[in-house]
């Protein structure tokens, strides 16, 4: 059976702030997620509930829930799809081509193309003894500059039958721009679709 549900946390360090925090993760099928980080003190919330992704982020001046839009958006709305878009990739809408091997950080890694159905593109480093991703490489819009990005997963752990990347680190144009150390996940947790809901008014966040 399927996993249900995904509560994560651990500690968040944004390199080019030269700040960190903690973190929360949560992810509920189908295509439900909300990310709980602490930035210089201030709560910041990012969510999606399967229609509707929005933030709250006091460092913009708003005390409220907005909606978000554009590439950071549609990052979330990816990112909340639990089985990742390599699986069932054909009902998604992507091709996948298996582009052969490629040696990373001393080990074989399966290198896959991902086209997806919007025409971007992602590549995927499988580890050739594991089986897992160790590494996606795609580019992004960034102040009107296409980037290069990079996300390495390590350190994965087997918690409940299931494996997780403990170990998460993001980086543009080969420059390290935020790391995640999980202390632990969580599967089958039970939390309310309501923490993925849009507030309609001002929210007090209290997450740490």
């Amino acid at each position: 059976l399927k996993v249900k549900t995904i509560e994560a946390s651990g500690k968040m360090t944004i390199t080019m702030m030269g700040t960190e925090g903690g973190i929360k993760i949560f992810n509920k099928r189908p295509n439900k997620m909300r990310v709980e980080v602490e930035i210089m003190g201030s709560p910041v919330v990012q969510a999606y509930d399967g229609t509707t992704v929005w933030t709250i982020n006091p460092m913009t001046g708003s005390g409220g829930a907005t909606v978000m839009t554009g590439p950071e958006a549609d990052g979330l709305i990816e990112t909340a799809d639990m089985d990742g878009q390599l699986w069932d990739y054909k009902k998604k809408g992507h091709a996948l081509e298996l582009l052969g091997k490629e040696e990373l950080d001393g080990a074989e890694a399966y290198v896959l193309k991902l086209t997806k159905k919007n025409g971007n593109v992602d590549h995927y480093f499988i580890d050739s003894k594991d089986y897992v991703i160790v590494k996606t490489k795609s580019t992004a819009m960034m102040n009107g500059m296409e980037m290069e990005v990079e996300t390495l997963l390590s350190d994965y752990r087997e918690e409940d039958g299931y494996l997780g990347a403990y170990s998460i680190e993001q980086k543009y144009n080969g420059q390290t721009s935020s790391s995640i150390l999980l202390d632990e996940i969580k599967y089958d947790v039970l939390f309310e679709d309501a923490i993925f809901t849009k507030p309609s008014g001002e929210e007090e966040i209290r997450i740490f």
